[in-house]
């Protein structure tokens, strides 16, 4: 697998260097990219198809890949599996609310990351400036039931499923997340990447321990 990692589709994955210079600017956060992510609210809200073959080795697959290398906190290779227009986004509102109550642009969010800020946050976890992560989380993310939701997009496939998401760190509670997870794929350089992943946590509504970790 660590090969696989190193040499296969993925490459070699971005160095600290390359994700400060990647993660300068964030052009793309404008009035209609909110009207996007409110139309993916509405969105997630239709029944979901099982996935077929096809769909499980592919699309399933990058989401375990995802899983896989958060929890071995191999962050610049996670980064890699995300688009160059990407968001992370888990809102403050219990359950699957309605799209103004999750209004990114108007209401309060756990976690608003694009591109810039999910580079930020690993320059945070790799060099101990995030203070709050001393010492680093350990994680195991537990996915399933994953089904394909229609939209109105082309070139695009959403996918939604369940997870837990257990999270050790030393001298601090043990943190048990879990609801549903949104993601939004997109091809981009002949691959599927993540365009936008929405973390939907059952209790959002309710203090969290430190969420700096990656859920």
């Amino acid at each position: 697998m660590d090969d696989f990692l190193d040499d296969g589709i993925m490459g070699a994955g971005f160095t600290l260097e390359q994700i400060l210079t990647d993660a300068v600017t964030s052009p793309y956060l404008d009035d209609s990219y909110y009207d996007l992510l409110r139309q993916d609210m509405a969105e997630w809200e239709a029944m979901g198809q099982p996935l077929s073959e096809a769909e499980r080795a592919s699309h399933e697959a990058l989401i375990l890949q995802e899983n896989w290398l958060l929890d071995r906190r191999a962050y610049e290779k996670w980064l890699h599996l995300y688009s160059a227009r990407c968001l992370y986004w888990i809102p403050a509102a219990d359950g699957l609310p309605a799209p103004e109550v999750a209004d990114p642009q108007h209401q309060v969010t756990i976690a608003f990351d694009d591109r810039r800020r999910l580079g930020d946050r690993i320059v945070w976890l790799r060099t101990g400036v995030a203070s709050a992560q001393i010492p680093v989380s350990h994680t195991a993310h537990l996915s399933s039931g994953f089904v394909r939701v229609p939209t109105v997009r082309e070139g695009e496939v959403k996918i939604r499923s369940s997870f837990l998401c257990h999270e050790i760190r030393a001298g601090h509670p043990v943190q048990v997340l879990s609801g549903w997870m949104g993601h939004v794929l997109v091809e981009e350089e002949g691959s599927w990447k993540i365009g936008r992943k929405l973390v939907c946590l059952l209790d959002a509504g309710r203090a969290h321990h430190n969420l700096t970790f990656l859920v």
